[in-house]
């Protein structure tokens, strides 16, 4: 019988592949933002952090190293920001005053609004660390930047959308005296 002598060095790059693997699993797991967040006040409390650490960490790009393109960019993405923090904020306020299933009911929608907000703080730190890398000095390099944190800005567009629409039917039944029909 004949061995293949890269047979050990197949098995060590696949299981050196499979704990990588797992690793990743587990660090993804520990950094989503639904590992953090318990009720739906613990969400919403942690979208407001969320965004509030996104504006922290798009106040250290240094502007003087930015072109008039990127710096006509950042302006509205600070807006965004904080729009969304304001948003987050109106939304605990409304929901505390919502029966207790109601809020219950609502927790799905917050959600998605605290991964949208994530996504606009990951957004940030990836503006931040592309500044810093010199990556921005061209429309070109600049490019995958831009359109991250375009995508961000359009998950937290939709992520706002469905829970504004959700808490108005909630706050809806609510005041008729109705269960919201439409809540889970």
């Amino acid at each position: 019988m004949s061995s293949n002598p890269h047979t050990p060095r197949r098995w060590g790059v696949g299981v050196g592949l499979a704990g990588a693997t797992v690793v990743a699993a587990m660090i993804g797991l520990a950094t989503t933002p639904s590992a953090r967040a318990d009720t739906p006040q613990d969400v919403l409390d942690q979208a407001i952090q969320d965004v509030a650490q996104a504006t922290q960490v798009l106040e250290q790009a240094p502007t003087a190293s930015l072109d008039a393109q990127q710096i006509a960019a950042l302006t509205p993405e600070e807006n965004i920001i904080a729009t969304s923090q304001s948003f987050a904020s109106i939304l605990e306020t409304d929901q505390a005053e919502l029966p207790a299933a109601d809020q219950a009911g609502l927790a799905d929608v917050d959600q998605s609004l605290l991964q949208a907000d994530h996504g606009l703080l990951e957004a940030a730190q990836g503006f931040l660390t592309a500044d810093q890398a010199g990556d921005l000095t061209s429309f070109a390099s600049a490019l995958p930047t831009n359109l991250a944190t375009l995508d961000a800005d359009f998950g937290l567009l939709g992520a706002a959308l469905n829970v504004g629409a959700a808490e108005l039917g909630a706050e809806f039944f609510n005041a008729i005296g109705v269960p919201d029909i439409f809540l889970p």
